[in-house]
């Protein structure tokens, strides 16, 4: 009997790049309208071997749209975290993304996430503003067999991961961590957090991952 374990694969970019775009709109009635970002493209992968050596059946990832979608009728968007996140659990101090919709193209499931324009997500708009792309991570259980097929997939979310530009290469760190290598990070990680109590702190925010992501865009180093 197969055992239950927590599967987390990535799409990078570079092999199939989201698409981002920016729209007006308000969220609920009665909200001013303004600004956001939105990521859509390949989140769920069929049918083929991905990169940990597993391969989800169709039917497994039509399910998987279909129990998304179901939670967001029912629920509203599904938050996501940046980065790699430990465990299954969706931690809100790390929010960076909602789902708000999947479907399914051939094997695939497609999906249109919202950026949140406050806290992590803030990073995540620093990146598409200075060109760096980003990618998605799905996060569930199942089971998976000794040929590496995935039965019983229960997905929890998906999340924004950043992408190495080469192909067929793979983060040598966590984003976290390779933002760490630049002397701007702490300042801009303390900003984050002030920058969701104090209105005030949003500008320079602004200004500092401006000019981290700059500094950054072509000199994260990556593992091959």
């Amino acid at each position: 009997m197969n055992q239950r374990i927590d599967l987390i694969e990535v799409i990078l970019p570079n092999k199939k790049p989201l698409l981002a775009e920016q729209h007006e709109e308000a969220i609920f009635e009665g909200a001013a309208p303004q600004k956001f970002y939105y990521l859509e493209g390949l989140m769920l992968e069929g049918e083929v071997q991905n990169q940990n050596g597993r391969i989800y059946p169709r039917d497994e990832i039509a399910a998987a749209v279909e129990r998304m979608n179901e939670k967001i009728a029912e629920r509203g968007p599904i938050p996501g975290e940046l980065d790699h996140p430990d465990g299954m659990n969706i931690n809100f101090d790390r929010l960076a993304v909602a789902i708000t919709g999947m479907s399914m193209k051939g094997n695939d499931g497609h999906g249109r996430m919202r950026i949140v324009p406050e806290g992590f997500g803030k990073i995540i708009e620093g990146a598409i503003k200075a060109g760096i792309q980003v990618g998605v991570s799905s996060r569930g259980t199942g089971n998976v067999d000794e040929q590496g097929r995935v039965t019983d997939f229960d997905i929890v979310t998906i999340d924004a991961v950043l992408n190495p530009s080469a192909p067929n290469a793979y983060p040598a760190a966590s984003l976290a961590e390779s933002l760490s290598r630049y002397g701007d990070v702490v300042e801009t990680m303390k900003l984050v957090e002030y920058a969701k109590h104090d209105p005030r702190a949003q500008s320079h925010l602004e200004r500092v991952m401006k000019n981290l992501f700059v500094a950054m865009r072509d000199e994260v180093v990556w593992r091959r």
